[in-house]
């Protein structure tokens, strides 16, 4: 898929891999260390730390899992078979693949395809995010920024009310300063290494749980207005995009995380097709309030009309008598 794209593009997405695995990895160890090697960490509240430490740890796990199946996901190839049974209403043609395409599928330009409901590419998965691995992305996004979320409370909490001055008064640690200058400053990491971990493990979740946070909460509210980020450049207002949900924002989530058991929204599980989000056709949220509000106008008719009939009858029989 990548194959077109320049020497400086490819080395720039592959190294933002193992940036990601990296941070998980170090936010993950500084929690352990201070959780295990501190053990006044939350000792008054035994069932808060181990309440903390299974969430924490799930989230580490998920965040993993997550990131390795939407970088691996293929995000929606189009089929052109697929696409030539649909209507005419129902796809375009892109100028760039010169074939027609989905409705609300678009051209990404560097993976030099178009992709059903593409709503991004994200170098840090190293693919786009689309139809097929939406959800995954977005689960990635809520566990990781829960996590770091987490992890800096904790380790924050430590280095307000914790004294490090022990650490170089403790005679394991005690610095030699007849040795070289590199020796030096090897005991000095040593003799302040839970300080250290702490402030490297509690910067780096800070940032990632704003960073990752904001891209978190931008994509609650795409899925909650049933629009992509592709389709907010495009259309330069929300009521002009036709796919654009006034109401039902928590009915367009579950379009994309499941609309079946509510277990399987916290697991990368493909979700169930259904016609709000089926990739090649989409039905938009116009189609089934307008539906609903059919259905409410004919029952009302319906209860007018008969009772319309029955005062009718009524006004029969009296002027018969």
């Amino acid at each position: 898929m990548y194959s077109n794209l320049s020497i400086i593009k490819f080395t720039l997405h592959y190294t933002a891999i193992p940036i990601v695995w990296f941070i998980i990895y170090t936010v993950t160890g500084c929690y352990t260390y201070y959780i295990y090697q501190n053990e006044s960490a939350l000792a008054s509240y035994p069932i808060l730390k181990n309440i903390l430490s299974i969430i924490f740890y799930f989230c580490s796990f998920m965040t993993l899992v997550c990131h390795t199946m939407a970088m691996y996901t293929e995000p929606g190839l189009i089929d052109s078979e697929k696409v030539s049974k649909l209507k005419k209403n129902q796809k375009n043609y892109c100028k760039k693949c010169k074939k027609n395409r989905p409705e609300r599928a678009h051209h990404c330009s560097t993976c030099k395809k178009c992709v059903m409901k593409l709503d991004h590419h994200c170098p840090w998965i190293f693919n786009c995010v689309g139809y097929n691995n939406q959800k995954i992305f977005f689960l990635f996004l809520f566990y990781a920024s829960l996590g770091c979320t987490i992890s800096f409370i904790l380790l924050a909490s430590r280095i307000f009310t914790a004294e490090f001055s022990y650490a170089l008064r403790h005679p394991s640690y005690k610095i030699n300063v007849h040795v070289n200058f590199v020796q030096i400053v090897l005991q000095l990491i040593l003799a302040l290494s839970e300080p250290l971990t702490l402030v490297a493990g509690a910067a780096l979740s800070f940032s990632v749980s704003i960073s990752v946070g904001f891209l978190f909460g931008n994509q609650v509210y795409c899925l909650s207005r049933n629009i992509t980020q592709v389709e907010s450049a495009i259309y330069e207002e929300n009521d002009m995009n036709p796919w654009y949900a006034k109401t039902d924002r928590w009915f367009m989530i579950k379009t994309v995380i499941g609309l079946g058991s509510k277990w399987k929204w916290f697991f990368p599980f493909f979700v169930e097709e259904n016609k709000y989000n089926a990739g090649y056709t989409y039905d938009t949220p116009y189609i089934r309030i307008a539906k609903e509000k059919k259905i409410n106008k004919e029952g009302e008719c319906h209860h007018k009309h008969k009772h319309g009939l029955g005062f009718l009858n009524f006004w029969k029989k009296l002027c018969c008598c």
